[in-house]
Order: C-alpha cells, then sequence, then structure tokens
C-alpha cells in the first residue's frame, strides 16, 4: 500500500510544476477574455456556475473552463460565447 502513496505524491507535485506556481485564474482574467466570453459568462454566473481554472497552452488562446455549483459538470467557454462541455479534468487536481 505505501508504494501508491509516492505515485500520487510526484503526480501532484508535477501539477505545481506544470503550472509554474501560477494561480488557476490570472489577476488580469478580464482582459485576457472576450465581450462575447464576458456576456456568456454573466449569464452562466447567474445560474450558480463560476470558474474554475483557466488553461493557459503555450501559442494557443486561453480555455476558460467552467464548473457548476456541484462540482460535477466542467465547461469550456468558447472565444465567441459558446460553451462545450469539457470532460478532461482530474478531480485530485482540484483539491
Amino acid at each position: 500500500m505505501s508504494a501508491v502513496e509516492p505515485i500520487n505524491n510526484a503526480q501532484s507535485q508535477s501539477v505545481a510544476e506544470r503550472r509554474m506556481r501560477m494561480p488557476p485564474i490570472p489577476d488580469d482574467f478580464f482582459s485576457l477574455i472576450t465581450n462575447e466570453q464576458k456576456i456568456a459568462l454573466n449569464q452562466k454566473q447567474q445560474f450558480g456556475w463560476f470558474v474554475k481554472f483557466v488553461r493557459r497552452p503555450l501559442f494557443q488562446p486561453i480555455e476558460v473552463v467552467l464548473s457548476n455549483p456541484d462540482g460535477s459538470e466542467f465547461l469550456v467557454l468558447e472565444n465567441d460565447g459558446v460553451t462545450r462541455p469539457f470532460f478532461n479534468v482530474r478531480t485530485d487536481d482540484l483539491r
């Protein structure tokens, strides 16, 4: 059983290294998103959805990931304000 613990610990450390200690939501978040995204985010927030994190892949546009109040569903907020389901979430990373 003790062999599992170092693997999980190494995985959680790699997530922090990939982020390079950046916060999950950047300080200048609203300056990074489009007007369409701002409108869609405002509409989703009225139903309890909130920004969970922002992915910042190299040489690609940012990906805004929203979560419902339960934390059981995730959506990606596209540049044009459209949302689509997001399934690539490791729940262990969100603790």
